[in-house]
């Protein structure tokens, strides 16, 4: 069931008829969940109760590793829950929130279709199979959409929420000026009031390990540049985020319009395409590079990918990223001769 083109009440009244006669939801977020997710799961989690009054949870896999995304869900008190620690038996329905099946970056449990899929990303076939989905990729945020629901079920938004859906828009979008419609403005504009200044400052300015400025030592020095197109081999990290950081970072460096980061973790090889050109395709790029290897998708600015197992091994690891950075390299017609370090090799004894 398609709800694209419908009204918000009209959607909100298809997402409680599929809910019919089921008992138990449990929300799930991608794996590693960043701040449009986070949010917009919570935000479902109210709709569903005020709509339906029906029991909901809310979880996730892998690790929120970004400190951002650690602060936002400790000082918002998000009511998010380890996969690990929930009982999969007792749910008769699920719902992916800022992704969808067999996408390669959710725990969904393999075989079952969700309930609820809604999402921002372009609509896989799979997904068309599901009871009720909304897919709009001309949004910016998921977190954008359920502002809609959430007006619709006539949920009254607590500062905390709020916050939460605020930063989720402000962070996805880069502060509407990445792939942002009117919608995103109407939504950003209306949790604007709401905010709670104090909590959104520690949010976005948290402290920050010093395990990362060991990584980011490492990445500047395993950046080199082709052209216009920056590749970075991280090596192993210690969270998933830092892949996707990176290549948001890597991409604002002068004269670049393409960054592709890869990263080892949990015996994956993860990646990140991110360029600054407004009409490009970042997510078809990505789906080319990672090809049969693994699952890939994004939007036109963002994109990522995975793919698994490539690091078990060291060799393999290394043979992985040379066929990685040479499609990447072939696909955006960049030069493989030629490659320029960021930060040029000391001469020994200089």
């Amino acid at each position: 069931m398609s709800n694209t083109t419908g009204a918000p009440e009209r959607r909100l009244r298809q997402l409680v008829e599929a809910l019919k006669g089921k008992r138990r939801l449990l929300v799930l977020t991608h794996d590693n969940p960043d701040p449009d997710c986070i949010a917009s799961g919570w935000a479902l989690t109210r709709v569903v109760r005020k709509a339906r009054r029906m029991r909901v949870d809310f979880a996730y896999a892998g690790i929120i590793g970004r400190s951002e995304n650690r602060t936002l869900t400790d000082v918002l008190r998000v009511p998010l829950r380890p996969l690990s620690q929930v009982d999969l038996g007792k749910y008769d329905a699920f719902a992916l929130v800022d992704s969808q099946p067999e996408t390669g970056n959710n725990s969904l449990p393999k075989g079952t279709i969700p309930t609820l899929v809604i999402d921002h990303h372009p609509c896989r076939e799979l997904t068309r199979a599901v009871p009720f989905y909304d897919v709009r990729e001309e949004y910016g945020a998921t977190a954008s959409m359920l502002a809609e629901y959430l007006e619709a079920a006539q949920v009254k938004v607590d500062r905390r929420l709020a916050t939460a859906l605020f930063y989720a828009i402000k962070s996805e979008t880069q502060n509407l000026g990445r792939e942002s419609s009117r919608a995103d403005f109407r939504a950003f504009l209306r949790f604007f009031p709401l905010v709670d200044n104090l909590a959104l400052s520690r949010i976005e300015n948290p402290p920050i390990p010093r395990s990362y400025f060991a990584m980011f030592d490492q990445a500047i020095a395993g950046t080199e540049t082709h052209g216009r197109v920056a590749v970075t081999r991280l090596g192993t990290v210690s969270n998933p985020d830092i892949v996707a950081q990176f290549a948001d970072l890597i991409v604002r460096m002068e004269g670049m319009r393409w960054a592709f980061t890869m990263g080892r973790y949990a015996g994956d090889i993860l990646l990140s395409v991110r360029t600054n050109l407004p009409h490009a395709n970042a997510g078809r790029v990505v789906q080319k590079v990672v090809g049969r290897l693994g699952k890939a998708g994004g939007h036109g600015m963002m994109a990522g990918g995975k793919v698994p197992e490539a690091a078990l091994t060291p060799d393999r690891a290394r043979e992985t990223e040379r066929l990685l950075k040479g499609r990447i390299l072939r696909i955006l017609r960049a030069p493989a001769a030629g490659a320029q370090l960021v930060v040029p090799e000391v001469p020994s004894g200089a």
